[in-house]
């Protein structure tokens, strides 16, 4: 029994005349920023776990209406929603019960600092549109 040998070739990498840009790793450079000057407490880290579509009033569906609720609450040290509060929504009232019903359903991964779990203030925009519903 004969095994037939396949011809390897061998594709040599491009000579890159890359320059020397010697930055700095720390962070401190003028290339990557301070890192020690992001807003720790910023909505970037406001992570859902389990988000909970809310339920389309059946009011506005009729009148093909579409609109936002922005809700301000606390995340606890579990991940839960409390205290959540309107803070803005279009139109006015109208998804308002809906999306608070949705949001106290939601849960978060918990802030941790120094080891611990903490409670912390967040913001979130729930939309209501048709293309969704």
């Amino acid at each position: 029994m004969e095994i037939a040998q396949m011809e390897q070739q061998v594709q040599e990498m491009p000579q890159l005349d890359m320059p020397d840009l010697d930055l700095s790793m720390s962070g401190t450079g003028p290339f990557l920023g301070s890192m020690s000057q992001a807003d720790r407490n910023a909505e970037g880290d406001v992570v859902p776990l389990v988000r909970i579509q809310p339920q389309y009033p059946r009011d506005a569906a009729v009148a093909q209406i579409e609109g936002y609720v922005t809700i301000q609450f606390t995340i606890d040290e579990t991940g839960s929603v409390r205290s959540p509060r309107v803070i803005d929504s279009q139109p006015p009232r109208v998804f308002d019960r809906e999306a608070i019903r949705a949001i106290l359903r939601w849960k978060f991964k918990p802030r941790v600092v120094d080891g611990q779990a903490v409670e912390r203030q967040a913001t979130q925009t729930i939309d209501f549109s048709l293309d969704d519903a």
